[in-house]
């Protein structure tokens, strides 16, 4: 049976970086990641982050964002000057936040869509959105089956149509419970370990949708900048985005600690890498 009514001992924060449809204007990369948390630990991992804010802003009702870190203009509008700390007092902070990731139990997953692979080698290349997701389902799938567990899933809320009016978290909802019932489509994998219910939050109220954004943004960033070496059949090293790198210890790994196909997953693929942590 598909899903499973009893408690989930995982819950799954996601989130998303990139445009969910193809087009000119749009990024190269769309990346569904999430924060995989023992349910248990959800409650604590609240209050240890929200006693970061507090030590730092004075306040634990800060929301944070990657581009707001990232962003002079973000930054100063939303951090330093409603709470009145300098730019060194906030870079600070956002050491403290990659100190604490490391520190806890987290652990990330992403799941990955070149746009333009996928128009090159399909005819009638499915959505972004709908592959990412996907994707994404599938790792957390095969990790929950890894620790005898179920899991379930709850996206940072969004609004928005597709450019043929369809509600984009409508479309969600219905792949999700499709997934359930009948399975991948691509490999016939089945989703029993994963809970029927997909949730929506505000990230405002939840720190560990926050840190989801984080680890989204940066895995966005990472294909950005290195994208075209990811399966390069020539590549012999990868290079790494700074702060990827910095979060890359807590992503999924195989006993060899290769993430490529296990913390971090990409579709199409061209050439398989063994990338390491």
């Amino acid at each position: 049976m598909a899903g499973s009514t009893s408690s989930p001992e995982f819950t799954a924060f996601l989130d998303e970086s990139g445009q969910r449809e193809y087009g000119l204007k749009t990024d190269k990369y769309f990346v569904v990641a999430g924060s995989i948390v023992p349910t248990a630990t959800v409650d604590t991992y609240e209050i240890e982050f929200n006693g970061l804010k507090r030590s730092f802003f004075g306040s634990t009702q800060v929301e944070i964002k990657s581009n707001w870190l990232r962003q002079p203009k973000e930054a100063a509008a939303h951090y330093l000057e409603p709470y009145g700390i300098s730019e060194a007092k906030l870079k600070a902070f956002t050491e403290a936040v990659y100190d604490w990731i490391l520190a806890t139990d987290i652990v990330f997953l992403a799941g990955v869509v070149d746009k333009d692979q996928m128009k090159a080698q399909y005819s009638s290349p499915h959505n972004p959105s709908a592959v990412a997701y996907n994707i994404f389902l599938q790792r957390y799938q095969k990790f929950l089956v890894s620790h005898r567990s179920k899991g379930s899933v709850i996206l940072d809320d969004f609004t928005g149509a597709t450019k043929a009016g369809n509600q984009w978290k409508d479309l969600l909802l219905r792949q999700h419970s499709s997934l359930l019932k009948n399975g991948c489509p691509y490999t016939r994998l089945q989703f029993n370990n994963i809970h029927q219910d997909l949730l929506f939050k505000d990230s405002a109220g939840s720190s560990i949708l926050q840190v989801s954004d984080l680890a989204c943004y940066n895995t966005f960033r990472q294909f950005k900048d290195h994208g075209h070496i990811w399966d390069d059949p020539a590549a012999k090293s990868l290079p790494v985005y700074s702060y990827f790198n910095r979060m890359l210890p807590r992503f999924d790994q195989s006993p060899t600690k290769v993430f490529a196909g296990f913390g971090v997953a990409k579709m199409p693929t061209v050439a398989r890498h063994n990338w390491l942590v």
